[in-house]
């Protein structure tokens, strides 16, 4: 163990049949990065049959990058065959996204394990509720995936009156398509010290570590222990508008979710595939839209980062932004999990971080809902005729300095 840094992870423990819990020790600068030695995973299912190696997966798809940025070597008992191989495939495209900053460090294992041995028919959904993951449900709700929530991304996992509400949302929708849900709470975000991963390397392109590094990588991997269990061989992940196909993958910016990460991501019997990846929004919106007025369905939209309650805030960007697009649907956000208020567009308006979060991809938005809400005529009692009025008024411009 010649590595000033190292990470070294000891064998998985299964608690109460569905959490499992993975400490580990660090050496070196390395354990900066990191709040706490325990990182866990607790799903609605037994898990204690799942063999070791895929147990590590979870841990290992959310610790490598900090290893790989900080030069840290990771020791480990078992690593699948699969898995190990799509992880040097990964730190190489990382590498390639962030030219700037160096990845380096490597795993080393007493075992390496090749998993063939369970079922592979099914298929998996990651589902947010967002824009993205619905259309992705619509598009592939014929093939009855299960749909895997994860607790703990973009709302604390601690928060269990926020995740309750999540899980009823995506209950109902679950139980109105014959669909199974599956919900992965996990401390994928907490306990790693993500306020210092992001003072010392949201730089060279790399805007913050969750969104430019973990949140493909690491979210996906939490379904390890399930795909083995049900007999999961291909895990749907909805992209980003922005990725418009494989082949012009590395033309577009760099981010955690990407055609060279998840669609490079394997074990086992099982592979990854970004979902979508031809749509832009107002595609996916439309695809939404066309589904809802075929279906009297209970979807309710959940788009919002800057919330932690499980709700839309109504007042960020990424949800004023919906809103005129749903609008230009002729959908009534309000019934699909919005709402505004006289109060809540003069929010917006003195909003400070709004148009510091405009890139050229959403200027251009915004001025296509702009110049396409300009033909239509609301009634001053429609609930959203201030939000409309506001837009048509509004210069949608990057704010710099």
């Amino acid at each position: 163990m010649g590595n000033l840094n190292s990470i070294i992870i000891e064998t998985p423990v299964v608690k109460d049949g569905n959490k499992i819990l993975c400490k580990f020790k660090c050496i070196g600068e390395v354990n900066k990065y990191f709040n706490n030695n325990t990182f866990y995973l607790e799903v609605n299912d037994i898990v204690d049959s799942v063999p070791i190696s895929i147990l590590n997966i979870p841990i290992l798809a959310n610790i490598c990058p900090i290893a790989w940025i900080t030069g840290s070597d990771i020791y480990i008992d078992q690593i699948d065959n699969q898995f190990l191989e799509s992880m040097k495939k990964i730190k190489a495209s990382f590498q390639i996204m962030y030219p700037q900053h160096t990845f380096r460090g490597e795993i080393f294992y007493q075992e390496i394990v090749s998993n063939q041995e369970y079922e592979s028919q099914a298929s998996g959904l990651f589902f947010s509720g967002g824009v993205d993951s619905v259309t992705s449900f619509i598009r592939k709700k014929h093939e009855f995936p299960y749909l895997l929530t994860v607790l703990g991304a973009d709302i604390p996992e601690s928060d269990i009156k926020a995740c309750c509400k999540v899980e009823n949302n995506v209950m109902q929708l679950a139980f109105e398509h014959h669909l199974v849900p599956v919900f992965l709470k996990s401390n994928l975000r907490t306990f790693l010290n993500e306020k210092k991963l992001n003072t010392n390397f949201s730089k060279f392109g790399l805007s913050n570590w969750w969104g430019s590094i973990q949140h493909g990588l690491g979210m996906v991997g939490l379904s390890a222990p399930l795909t083995y269990l049900k007999g999961i061989n291909t895990i749907y992940f909805a992209t980003s508008p922005g990725i418009f196909s494989v082949e012009s993958c590395l033309d577009s910016a760099p981010w955690g979710s990407h055609p060279s990460i998840e669609n490079n991501l394997k074990w086992g019997k099982t592979k990854t595939e970004l979902e979508g990846m031809e749509l832009n929004r107002f595609d996916k919106i439309n695809i939404i839209a066309d589904f809802l007025r075929i279906y009297d369905s209970s979807i309710k939209l959940r788009v919002c980062w800057e919330s932690t309650s499980g709700d839309n805030c109504g007042n960020c960007e990424k949800c004023a932004r919906t809103m005129a697009a749903l609008l230009l649907e002729g959908l009534n956000p309000s019934e699909l999990g919005f709402n505004t208020y006289n109060p809540s567009i003069h929010s917006l308006s003195k909003n400070k971080q709004f148009f510091s979060k405009l890139n050229d991809n959403k200027e251009l938005q915004w001025k296509c809902i702009k110049n396409r809400i300009s033909s239509t005529i609301y009634e001053e009692d429609f609930e959203f005729f201030h939000f409309y009025q506001w837009i048509l008024q509004t210069e949608f411009k990057r704010q710099t300095g």
